[in-house]
């Protein structure tokens, strides 16, 4: 694993393959895991396999090798919508709380009370994704799966979001979250996990605290992409002072 036990670990990737059809490998025998108060920004070009994995943790796809294991209840955001459009807010709020058989989540995030009363087919893209929130949020999850959430969303409610999920951390919630934008994903990001086309995996420890610096690595991670044939990790207990070249060692 990568240095957080099985037993502490909300969740466990072990040794996780997948491809669409033959020849299409998306993931390659990746061995990760996340634990309580942490989390992982996934990051990688489109098409490399961000939303796969997500949904290979959510349990909505199976690997074809190896096993995933989630901790606890879960809340999923994924990247489009899942609500139900021709309801209310209130009404999806209320199913998806029956669903996780719990009550509606109090109090709601961002300006969700304000359009409890409206159809979910007449909220703007950036309102669909504040109530999809919401309600990845009924029966307090202790796991979070973050497809994109900052999508449509104007910079007000993108630091209201960071500010969330740091509420989430402090709370020992585990979030795996997707994202493009080194700035939206800065103040919470404790590790990130870059796929590349064809199944590579590096996992980027060694983050640094000044924003620029963290645009900077995250630049030269997307620019360096792991070849295809290869699943790369962080080093257990080394710190190098160059974090993309040293984590790109081949796992034997």
């Amino acid at each position: 694993m990568d240095g957080i036990g099985k037993t502490q670990a909300r969740i466990v990737f072990d040794g996780v393959s997948f491809s669409f059809g033959r020849g299409r490998a998306v993931l390659r025998d990746l061995n990760f895991s996340a634990g309580p108060g942490e989390c992982v920004v996934v990051a990688g070009t489109n098409g490399s396999g961000k939303t796969t994995l997500l949904t290979l943790a959510a349990g909505i796809r199976k690997p074809l090798s190896g096993h995933v294991r989630i901790a606890g209840r879960v809340g999923y955001v994924p990247q489009g919508s899942a609500l139900l459009g021709d309801a209310t807010v209130a009404e999806n709020l209320r199913f998806f709380a029956d669903l996780a058989g719990a009550p509606v989540p109090r109090p709601l995030p961002f300006e969700v009370e304000k359009w409890l009363d409206r159809r979910v087919d007449r909220l703007s893209g950036g309102m669909k994704k504040q109530v999809s929130i919401a309600c990845a949020m009924a029966g307090d999850p202790e796991t979070l799966l973050l497809d994109e959430p900052c999508g449509a969303l104007d910079i007000r409610f993108r630091e209201s979001l960071a500010g969330l999920i740091g509420n989430w951390k402090a709370a020992g919630k585990t979030i795996l979250y997707v994202g493009h934008d080194p700035a939206e994903f800065h103040p919470f990001c404790d590790r990130m996990l870059v796929l590349s086309p064809g199944g590579g995996v590096r996992l980027v420890s060694d983050l640094p605290a000044d924003e620029r610096a963290f645009h900077d690595l995250y630049l030269r991670c997307m620019s360096s992409p792991v070849p295809s044939e290869e699943t790369v990790r962080e080093p257990a207990g080394q710190t190098p002072s160059d974090p993309v070249s040293a984590f790109s060692r081949r796992v034997k």
